[in-house]
């Protein structure tokens, strides 16, 4: 998956931050659930970021620190009858009104997604592990920064402030 969203606009390979063992750890202990193989090697990839590549989103560190306890709160907010499992971890959230977190143990868990006002606001199976979260996330942001890279023009202002052109 890092070799695909590695295109050279998506993200250049000097863009991709993997984080170093101790991160990983700390990472891992900021929620009681386990930590799964697969998730465990997407933070030493890419865990603290990689270009374009699921920009503005709570997924690298340092932002994907305390997602646990927002989505709690998130779901106590909304009423929702959900309670974690031991297994849960929550590892994206979308600008504190949507999250996804792993079920299960195992190396690829499942992924269930939960998005305020939707499905009675009660999270539902999204995909079959991370890796295929990963793979369909990847599949669907690549042909789109190809297509804002052809379309848009970011210019650098004095003030580092950027000025799109359309």
């Amino acid at each position: 998956m890092v070799d695909a969203i590695t295109d050279g606009t998506t993200a250049r390979s000097e863009q991709l931050q993997g984080l170093p063992a101790e991160v990983v750890l700390a990472v891992e202990c900021d929620q009681q659930a386990p930590m799964a193989d697969a998730y465990r090697e997407f933070l030493s990839l890419i865990g603290g970021g990689a270009g374009r590549f699921m920009q503005g989103e709570d997924v690298y560190h340092p932002r994907v620190l305390g997602l646990g306890t927002a989505a709690r709160e998130l779901l106590e907010e909304n009423e929702s009858p959900l309670l974690f499992e031991p297994t849960d971890r929550v590892f994206f959230m979308h600008q504190g009104y949507q999250f996804e977190f792993m079920r299960g143990t195992g190396p690829d868990p499942e992924v269930w997604s939960y998005s305020e006002g939707e499905h009675a606001d009660v999270p539902v199976r999204s995909y079959a592990s991370f890796t295929d979260w990963l793979r369909t996330t990847a599949e669907a942001e690549i042909p789109a920064w190809k297509h804002y890279v052809e379309t848009v023009r970011e210019e650098i202002n004095a003030d580092g402030s950027v000025t799109l052109h359309w």
